[in-house]
């Protein structure tokens, strides 16, 4: 009888950490069922790594003017932000600036006071206009910046002074700070 009365007991505790296993289930059944209708109301999130993608262009002039337009890519250019920046890319010479307070214009041809001049191999461009993310097009500016190759480079001559450009915004704003932040 005494056998008995231990088989009792042992299936009592079995029967007793199966009923804490339930509650702690039931808990957290209660707890995710209050988080859900909060998760249905905020909007899909972007599938990562699409969200910074960039539309095709057929010119570097079109990339970079759509980019420093992008509220994410020129995050921190404001109204009173003034630049001139000079391109030489695909035989053509030309200039993408913004006046204080004015919006960002590009023209063809030599810009008359520009901040920074910068060459850019035909190669190298048909690459960048590939890059479809930020980041993408990031890592390639940097990758021929620092690794000029025979046909594929980016050559950066600044024209101002740095630390003057850096107090008119090329420290803070992540367009302007990859296009002249490599020569500094």
């Amino acid at each position: 009888m005494s056998r008995f009365f231990k088989r009792k007991k042992k299936d009592d505790k079995i029967g007793e950490e199966t009923a804490a296993v339930t509650k702690e289930e039931a808990v957290t059944e209660t707890d995710t069922s209050k988080d859900e209708p909060a998760a249905t109301e905020v909007s899909e999130p972007v599938p990562e790594g699409r969200g910074d993608t960039i539309p095709y262009h057929d010119s570097i002039q079109d990339r970079l003017v759509y980019m420093l337009n992008d509220s994410k890519m020129a995050d921190g250019l404001e109204g009173t932000h003034a630049f001139e920046l000079e391109f030489m890319a695909m035989g053509e010479r030309f200039w993408i600036g913004k006046a204080a307070l004015g919006e960002i214009e590009t023209k063809v041809g030599k810009a008359a006071d520009e901040d920074a001049h910068i060459r850019i191999s035909n190669d190298a461009v048909s690459e960048l206009l590939t890059a479809a993310t930020f980041s993408t097009f990031s890592e390639l500016y940097l990758q021929y910046y620092k690794t000029s190759d025979a046909g594929k480079f980016i050559k950066i001559e600044a024209r101002k002074p740095i630390s003057d450009m850096n107090r008119r915004g090329y420290a803070r704003v992540p367009v302007l700070k990859l296009l002249i932040g490599a020569a500094r």
